[in-house]
């Protein structure tokens, strides 16, 4: 089933799951790989198969029938064993910490982490069938939920490899502020762009209702007669499909949500940025951090960009 679900037996060539975060738990050990990068294996390794282990639960809770082009562990196998299967991979990733010579910090963190995610998957599931969620508590939601795992990456890279407290401060702020920026993008890129946000397919966030950045954005830009509209065309979509996704793109668009989405995600790289030397003090690999944050958030198509919100390209 976990072969299964990280696509390494799929002979049809669809890509395997992606690992942004495993990439930068490795940059963060420095730029020599045969001092350090086999000590941050097992940081890469147990971060990705702890957040592995919450997709799969993701997928059930949210109902997700495909990821990555295919259908969805639970789909297959069935909800009951995927959820041992996502049981034992978070388990697993606790083993394998365990077995390091930095476990006590490193079991901590990991822990910390989780239950962050835990906490942030709960309110996401909550916020569904509300219509009061403002902006400030989507943001939290986001950080719990999905920047908690970039901050999860950095900092058990870091772990393995040092053990100043200022170095993993920074290395958690850099995490945080790089996984809202991730997060925020994948929002954007849903709707506008390719979607990449682990894996799902186009508007899937949209469709379950799901009270993300972007649409508490739209809201709180609207005035009451619109925002009330938006909120019924959410609804609408969730039951009626894409005969009305063109009128809620629309109207996310108009109301300046996804303008204000990207500077939020200008405001979050930066702070990142700020965070990288004292969380990264090898040179090269502070380069390929700060080059590879950049290039994973200008992927969305020209008309998502910092051009404004003229204009959706819808295909895809």
């Amino acid at each position: 089933m976990a072969r299964y679900h990280f696509g390494w037996d799929d002979p049809s060539g669809v890509p395997a799951s992606r690992h942004k975060g495993a990439i930068l738990a490795y940059l963060c050990a420095g730029s020599d790989p045969e001092r350090d990068w086999g000590r941050t294996t097992v940081a890469a390794v147990s971060a990705t198969v702890l957040l592995h282990g919450f997709l799969i639960h993701d997928d059930i809770i949210d109902n997700d029938r495909v990821r990555r082009l295919r259908p969805t562990c639970w789909t297959v196998y069935g909800k009951a064993a995927a959820i041992e299967l996502g049981a034992a991979m978070e388990a697993l990733a606790f083993e394998l910490i365990a077995e390091t010579d930095w476990a006590a910090r490193g079991v901590a963190a990991a822990a910390r982490c989780a239950r962050r995610m835990a906490a942030g998957q709960t309110s996401d599931i909550a916020h569904e069938d509300r219509d009061d969620i403002t902006l400030d508590t989507a943001l939290e939601t986001c950080r719990r939920k999905d920047a908690t795992c970039t901050e999860l990456f950095l900092l058990l890279g870091t772990l393995a490899v040092s053990d100043d407290p200022d170095r993993l401060t920074a290395a958690g702020e850099l995490g945080v502020n790089a996984g809202m920026a991730f997060s925020l993008n994948g929002f954007l890129d849903e709707i506008w762009g390719s979607p990449d946000h682990h894996g799902k397919l186009a508007l899937s966030d949209l469709r379950q209702r799901k009270k993300t950045p972007l649409v508490t954005a739209a809201l709180e830009r609207l005035g009451p007669h619109e925002g009330r509209r938006l909120l019924d065309l959410l609804h609408a979509y969730s039951r009626d499909g894409d005969d009305v996704a063109q009128r809620l793109i629309g109207l996310l668009d108009s109301s300046g949500a996804r303008r204000h989405v990207q500077e939020l995600i200008d405001g979050y790289t930066a702070q990142a940025e700020r965070a990288l030397p004292a969380a990264v003090p090898d040179r090269i690999s502070r380069q390929a951090i700060h080059d590879y944050v950049h290039a994973s958030l200008d992927r969305r198509t020209p008309a998502a960009g910092r051009g404004g919100d003229e204009g959706s390209d819808q295909s895809r």
